[in-house]
């Protein structure tokens, strides 16, 4: 059963995220993040991938938990009928003021959500990770210094010798708090030693898949939206640079190794594994600017499949509250076995 009680610095989040209407390519989604049933989670896009909304951000400091009572005291309330009035995630502001029969201006200033114009916008910086030079303006962490909202598993190690006796290690990583982009899932991975997983075969494809086959590592669309319920997996190595041709050229591999296999989804419109019935084939950068999805792991189905699809950077991104989607997981490569 879906749980109703979320941690209160997720609620939060997704209430930014309903203000902030969510929308880019491949995205315009409210995800419901809670703490039981993370796979179920999905929201609908926007009417075209031309369209804008206005942006409203978190609270400043996403990484305190933010405090309900205080809200509630503002507005003169109690706590439990403020959290009552916002319902099961994602909240709808417009019910919950009317419900306690004050404005949503004042819900949303007592909230603390405030215009995103009033928010600085984080200087773009060089970020290094696995000898990769990334141009970005993301919050990165290590392992010891995660916000205490980030909710995960690390799975157990898994070895995999491929046809020329080489042995690598996997770790898949399960995100149920689905708040981790690329760039975040990538710099814990070198925090642990590895980086995000590189496929050089099909049997390699199919072992690390093996891993994080389970639906609960997929965020999917609602199938009655514009995406038609299409599915976003587990991050991999994989990464476009700068500059390189669409939609196909320049894919690398953050650790270094040649881009020699691929295994991009293509069209099937078999009503099944694919119901969307635009051609879906990958990688298409199907987002509102060239050059907007240069990240990629598997999905790009309406079922967990081993096939890869491009996505936008922001996809999971921490404390953002405009997101093209979310991701619940990642995969970590070691050259050596961890040592723990």
């Amino acid at each position: 059963m879906k749980k109703k009680v979320l941690k209160i610095v997720v609620l939060l989040s997704l209430l930014a995220l309903t203000m902030a209407g969510c929308s880019q390519a491949e995205s315009a989604a409210v995800e419901e993040v809670e703490e039981a049933a993370p796979a179920e989670a999905s929201a609908e896009a926007p009417a075209d991938d031309a369209a804008e909304a206005d942006e409203m951000a978190a609270p400043e400091d996403m990484g305190e938990e933010p405090d309900l009572a205080a809200a509630a005291e503002k507005l003169g309330i109690t706590e439990d009928e403020l959290t009552d009035a916002l319902g099961d995630p994602p909240p709808d502001l417009d019910a919950a003021a009317e419900a306690l029969g004050i404005s949503k201006e004042d819900l949303v200033n007592a909230l603390g959500v405030m215009p995103e114009e009033e928010i600085a916008e984080a200087e773009m910086r060089t970020e290094t990770i696995n000898s990769v030079d990334f141009e970005i303006n993301y919050e990165l962490f290590t392992w010891d210094d995660l916000p205490a909202d980030v909710v995960y598993e690390r799975q157990p190690v898994q070895t995999y010798t491929d046809e020329d006796g080489v042995t690598h290690s996997y770790e898949a990583i399960y995100v149920e708090s689905g708040n981790l982009n690329w760039y975040q899932a990538a710099n814990l991975a070198q925090d642990a030693g590895g980086y995000l997983a590189s496929i050089n075969s099909e049997g390699e494809n199919e072992f690390v898949f093996e891993q994080v086959s389970d639906e609960k590592y997929f965020w999917c669309f609602e199938e009655d939206g514009d995406h038609y319920g299409i599915c976003i997996g587990p991050f991999l190595g994989g990464y476009q640079p700068e500059g390189a041709e669409e939609p196909d050229g320049g894919w690398s591999w953050l650790s270094g190794e040649a881009w020699e296999y691929e295994n991009w989804a293509v069209n099937l419109d078999d009503g099944v594994i694919d119901l969307d019935p635009r051609d879906g084939t990958q990688p298409n950068d199907s987002g509102d600017e060239v050059g907007s999805q240069q990240i990629m792991g598997f999905g790009e189905m309406n079922l967990p499949v081993a096939t890869w699809g491009d996505y936008m950077d922001a996809v999971g991104t921490y404390g953002e509250t405009k997101l093209p989607g979310y991701s619940y997981g990642f995969i970590i490569e070691y050259e050596t076995e961890p040592a723990n």
